[in-house]
């Protein structure tokens, strides 16, 4: 088995060749481009770094040809230019545009530059710091941003009126940063001269929300006909209990009423039947495996269906992820295996390839074989840096290098030297999606109803969509070190893949991650109603052995 892996593993360097002079041919991308739900029609849609173009016509229909790694740009009067790269599969992109000057568009170039932040980061983070006023970065464009520099751990976000709220990057679920200002707190930092700084200090309490304290030289609590008021959430920066439950969100395919009411050896029957035609029904396979996975004694049938889905589209690696996420779901490890060694075939140059290999091996506890993935990872030239990919990669080396303490061969082990993550933590919750399409926000809420989002799409965080794509990874990884009494929520609203199939996602949810009790849940969503905010995931402490 071993010898065959890296057998296997060596040759994909040749496969990258391969895949790499297929790339370069024209490929046809084509679909609709609207605005406000209505066909767009004289939208430009443009081959960046050529003179291809085209132009929608009455319907937002388009039609253009571009190799895999050009950008298309789609534009229009009065509204956001799309930049959007090709990849592999791309052959369709359902375009939604928007108006210029919105909240989004103004904090464009102040969203771009945190595209590589990441909440699953750790920091071993002292309880406090002091920082001299006089050595903040007059020229900074808030104090927010002066302080950041002194505190890279400190992470800012803008919230829907495009106000800086600031958390401490791996201790989100703490809640934001309250900030004390000459002894006065706000939630929002309120709008001082950098130059009139004293002192600040970062307090990191434990379980609580942070605080940052500032001390200046005019003590404004002195000036009268200041609104304070301004400076406070309002009831719309919490939680309202606004998210409907994920079965409510579940699409009635038609052909699914022929399978009601049938024992699995007449559905069997039927679907050997009829699999000819519906296998071209949007969503056909999933939705079948869906219906029946929580009938009992249903698994010979539910492996039918992926078998047979498999065989429709063994040549999209998108399709295949969505595949192996289904495999996972029923613990058909060594079949998600299978697919997984698909994919890296067909996709050498993408990180999560590697990473996604490297995770089923850890979870067959085939601790040689982990090593070799990310030896060949690093042998062709890979690197593990500050993206969301780098940070599942390390935490993932960790993990592996902590179970394997059986020295079974001569294979060097990779150790990860002085780590800045914590290797252990009450819950780590792993996001993965088969596409880098794929648009959403995710909402983690805690016990106090504190919320904090990570929103992964075009119009928010291009700089983070343009990362994905280029470096090829669709995942996240949040920690919640210690586990409050009450409940954490999490919720997805879902903004679309610009293609007609739904997204795919995967939720791997660890309790006690990196201890001895270490337990393991995977979740699977299929998304396809847009624009809901979807209750997906209740944490809480009994789960905690």
């Amino acid at each position: 088995m071993t010898h065959k892996l890296f057998l296997f593993l060596i040759l994909i360097p040749i496969c990258f060749f391969a895949q790499t002079a297929e790339n370069s041919s024209m490929k046809t991308i084509s679909g609709f481009i609207k605005y406000n739900n209505k066909p767009l029609e004289n939208a430009t849609i443009f081959v960046e770094k050529t003179t291809n173009y085209s132009v929608s016509n009455e319907k937002g229909f388009y039609s253009i040809k571009a190799k895999v790694g050009d950008f298309l740009s789609f534009s229009y009067v009065d509204l956001n230019t799309v930049e959007i790269l090709v990849e592999d599969v791309t052959t369709i992109l359902n375009i939604e545009m928007n108006l210029k000057n919105t909240i989004a568009d103004s904090q464009y170039n102040k969203v771009k530059k945190l595209g590589e932040t990441n909440i699953g980061e750790h920091i071993k983070l002292p309880l406090a710091i002091k920082i001299d006023g006089s050595t903040l970065n007059k020229n900074s464009i808030s104090l927010t941003k002066a302080i950041q520099e002194k505190a890279p751990y400190l992470l800012i976000r803008y919230n829907g009126y495009g106000e800086e709220i600031s958390y401490i990057r791996g201790k989100e679920m703490n809640g934001p940063v309250i900030w004390t200002i000459d002894d006065v707190s706000f939630d929002i930092p309120f709008d001082v001269f950098i130059h009139e700084v004293k002192t600040v200090f970062i307090v990191n309490h434990l379980y609580k929300n942070p605080e940052i304290k500032v001390y200046t030289n005019i003590d404004y609590t002195k000036i009268k006909g200041i609104n304070f008021d301004n400076y406070y959430f309002t009831e719309d920066d919490f939680y309202n209990n606004d998210a409907i439950a994920y079965k409510k969100t579940e699409i009635k395919y038609p052909f699914l009423e022929k399978y009601k009411k049938l024992k699995i050896d007449e559905a069997i029957d039927l679907f050997s039947k009829t699999k000819a035609i519906d296998k071209n029904t949007t969503n056909f396979h999933f939705a079948l495996f869906n219906y029946f996975k929580k009938e009992k004694n249903s698994t010979s049938f539910l492996l039918q269906i992926l078998a047979d889905y498999e065989r429709n589209f063994s040549k999209n690696p998108e399709d295949l992820k969505a595949l192996a996420y289904k495999y996972e779901e029923i613990n058909e490890l060594e079949k998600a295996l299978d697919i997984y060694k698909k994919i890296i075939k067909l996709r050498p140059n993408h990180l999560q390839s590697y990473r996604d290999l490297a995770n089923i091996f850890l979870e067959l506890k085939q601790y040689r074989d982990v090593w070799l993935t990310y030896k060949v990872y690093f042998k062709n030239g890979f690197k593990i840096d500050e993206s969301d990919i780098g940070e599942i990669i390390t935490s993932e080396i960790i993990a592996t290098y902590n179970l394997d303490t059986i020295e079974r061969t001569k294979l060097q082990k990779i150790k990860v030297k002085d780590p800045t993550k914590n290797v252990e933590s009450d819950v780590r919750v792993v996001f993965e999606w088969n596409t880098t399409e794929a648009e959403f926000i995710i909402e983690i809420v805690n016990p106090n109803l504190e919320v904090f989002e990570l929103e992964n799409s075009l119009i928010q965080n291009i700089g983070l969509i343009e990362d994905q794509k280029q470096k090829g990874y669709t995942s996240k990884e949040i920690f919640i070190d210690h586990l409050n009494y009450g409940n954490y929520l999490v919720n997805l609203t879902y903004l679309g893949n610009k293609q007609y199939k739904p997204t795919s996602f995967k939720i791997t949810t660890y309790y006690n991650w990196g201890r001895q009790n270490q337990t393991k849940k995977i979740d699977i969503f299929d998304f396809g109603l847009k624009d809901k905010k979807v209750q997906l995931l209740k944490l809480n402490r009994r789960f905690l052995r």
